[in-house]
């Protein structure tokens, strides 16, 4: 059960523009958005800028869905990880590798470029940050520096996300949490809190 109860969506007509475009993009209206409905304003302002960030992206939707995913999985945010993995199977990542995300490094399933931004926002996604030079010197060889931005952006609001969402104890909707319950493995994501 959350620790703070979302707002059911009758009672958000000031918001409507704003959950609809949510639901646009996700499918659905999630919970955390429900939850921060409590403060409209703030609400509007914060997925006004989450949705710009794909509304404008450069980079394919698919790899700043992996992005997102590894952001969550590496800050240990369970219901952000099967939102992120939903979200990038349903754009068009084969499930087997949203799968093998745990194994990028080695797994054939992912390309060089792939693997950079994977790894970079799996060290950005700790806390303390374990970004290095190092990190932006091998992005550089695949990507220019609005695209590394771009990834920021993403891996950023997540930061956000993850810390929400595992703050609360958001519950997790049904169409993310059985895709994560059948294609996830069990070592690397788990309900926990989130049922």
């Amino acid at each position: 059960m959350p620790f703070i109860q979302p707002l059911p969506r009758s009672q958000l007509s000031e918001l409507e523009d704003t959950l609809s475009s949510t639901e646009k993009f996700l499918g659905f209206v999630p919970n955390d958005v429900l939850t921060m409905a409590h403060l409209p304003m703030q609400t509007r302002a914060f997925m006004d800028f989450c949705l710009a960030i794909y509304e404008n992206a450069t980079l394919p939707q698919e790899l700043l869905h992996l992005i997102g995913m590894a952001t969550s999985s590496a800050s240990g945010c369970r219901y952000c990880t099967a939102h992120t993995a939903n979200k990038a199977s349903e754009g068009g990542v084969d499930p087997e590798k949203v799968a093998k995300l745990w194994e990028y490094e080695t797994n054939p399933l992912f390309e060089a470029h792939e693997r950079v931004a994977i790894s970079f926002a799996q060290n950005a996604g700790q806390s303390p940050s374990q970004v290095q030079a190092t990190d932006y010197e091998k992005l550089r060889e695949y990507f220019s520096e609005p695209e590394i931005i771009e990834m920021l952006f993403v891996i950023c609001q997540f930061g956000f996300w993850n810390r929400w969402n595992d703050s609360v104890g958001t519950q997790l909707e049904a169409a993310p949490r059985q895709f994560a319950e059948n294609v996830l493995p069990e070592k690397y994501w788990s309900l926990n809190k989130h049922a």
